[in-house]
């Protein structure tokens, strides 16, 4: 064994990222004047969940605390890589299987609360009929993260074949004055006091763009210009669609409805929506050479993905960093109350965190090591741009150190550690937590006593003579 000294770590290939900042805190000259915020965890089974997705954001992108739990580190989970144009909306595009499991778990679910297996089927057959939708646009691949939300501006349009929303008036500009048909005045075209010349202003055009979007969010009506064919203007004695007037709102709504109908049941607010790739059942045709079509369904069972917090990695952002608030049964816990609810859920978490606190703090990434068999893996900058150089072994010793092992080895152990560490290109590490020899339990039981420990790192190498006699021949 050697006293430790640190080798350059192994830069990774292909790097897609920057690297933003060590921690999820305002640090240099230049965030001075960012907002201090303080996210929020739970406690739930023994776990540290992060739900709000700008929390996830903020605490994986700036400094690469936590993992995704369903992904294998970055919580980039998402429900499918294809995607396709539905009325303007883009949906993702799943197997039949896959489907079949969500279901199947749905069904679990509702047996578990109490309800018969014949209802559930019966719930779940109703919920899950298709949507006879009008497929347009193309498939966009991708991973699929931003795509409801980015659908909206004009560069992603353009990609995934997505036209923004025509109104009735677009490109037709309204007559001045022409504000009646019939010779009634509807309740909403009130004259407007605010307004110039006393009458009310129409929200003109796509939304995104208009500046009276704000204040009047419910006009214009969308309706599809074929649905105006059969609408008179009496005004000019021609159809609308030609001469471009505005039409009173009342008939607009039958106008809509009408088209509605003949389109097709809508998409409903709040339902998760999916389309599935089914083979199309033909008369006389074998299965293997049946089509695939899509069908629009219902997802039943939604799984999101949230962040996952090691106890180690809690406890820096709330005691270190002053950035994280721990909830457990909607209760803010304290300081002291986190370190007590730790230690009762982790045996030796005070060494572990003790040894996280002091790699941080060195500017090391430490994440859990359970896959190579050791307490911690250390990157430089984070897992994206390094491969992680150490495997680090965390023990708890005395002053001379001495004291109760937390991993007894044997040479044989030590010595398959050590040879599956190298074989990973790692170096491996055994870090001594120093706890001086009058600390009392009672010190022990706070973190207070993180002020008096210390630690000692030690690399393990190992002696290969076929390697020792080849570098003497050299010599």
């Amino acid at each position: 064994m050697a006293e430790a000294v640190f080798q350059a770590p192994k830069r990774r290939a292909r790097v897609y990222e920057s690297y933003e900042a060590p921690f999820p805190v305002p640090s240099g000259t230049e965030d001075k004047l960012q907002e201090h915020r303080v996210y929020r965890a739970e406690i739930v089974n023994h776990h540290v969940i992060v739900r709000d997705p700008d929390h996830i954001q903020a605490l994986y992108g700036k400094g690469y605390f936590g993992k995704g739990i369903l992904s294998r580190s970055r919580p980039e989970h998402s429900i499918s890589d294809k995607w396709r144009t539905v009325n303007d909306r883009c949906l993702p595009v799943v197997s039949f299987s896959k489907y079949e499991q969500w279901v199947s778990m749905a069904r679990d679910a509702l047996l578990a609360q109490g309800l018969d297996e014949e209802d559930a089927n019966q719930m779940l057959e109703s919920y899950t009929h298709p949507l006879e939708l009008e497929l347009t646009g193309k498939t966009v691949v991708g991973d699929g993260d931003g795509l409801d939300v980015a659908m909206h501006s004009p560069e992603r349009r353009e990609e995934t074949g997505i036209s923004p929303p025509v109104s009735v008036d677009q490109g037709s500009p309204e007559p001045s004055g022409y504000a009646i048909l019939e010779g009634k005045r509807h309740p909403e075209e009130e004259i407007d006091s605010d307004c110039c010349g006393g009458k009310r202003q129409r929200r003109q055009g796509d939304p995104q763009y208009d500046p009276l979007a704000e204040r009047y969010p419910h006009e214009p009506e969308q309706v599809d210009q074929k649905a105006l064919s059969s609408v008179k203007c009496p005004r000019h004695d021609d159809w609308v669609v030609h001469c471009g007037c505005r039409v009173n709102d009342s008939l607009l709504r039958v106008v809509a409805e009408t088209d509605a109908d003949k389109q097709g049941p809508a998409l409903t607010a709040g339902c998760e929506y999916v389309l599935v790739e089914e083979q199309e059942e033909q008369e006389g045709v074998d299965a293997s050479n049946r089509t695939e079509q899509l069908l629009c369904r219902v997802n039943p069972i939604r799984i999101i993905e949230y962040l996952q917090l090691s106890l180690e990695e809690a406890f820096f952002l709330v005691y270190a960093l002053g950035c994280l608030s721990v909830y457990y049964d909607e209760e803010p816990l304290t300081i002291v109350d986190l370190w007590n609810e730790f230690r009762s859920m982790q045996d030796k978490f005070e060494t572990t965190y003790v040894a996280y606190h002091y790699f941080r703090s060195k500017g090391w990434v430490p994440k859990v090591g359970i896959k190579y068999g050791t307490d911690l893996l250390l990157y430089r900058k984070g897992p994206p741009f390094y491969h992680a150089s150490y495997s680090v072994v965390v023990e708890k010793v005395d002053d001379s150190f001495k004291g109760a092992e937390l991993r007894p080895f044997s040479w044989r152990s030590l010595a398959a550690l050590s040879r599956i560490t190298g074989n990973v290109s790692k170096e491996l590490m055994i870090c001594y937590i120093i706890r001086p020899s009058d600390m009392t339990d009672e010190e022990w039981s706070s973190p207070e006593c993180i002020k008096r420990i210390k630690a000692q790192e030690i690399i393990v190498n190992r002696w290969v003579s076929s390697r020792e006699r080849t570098d003497q021949e050299e010599i």
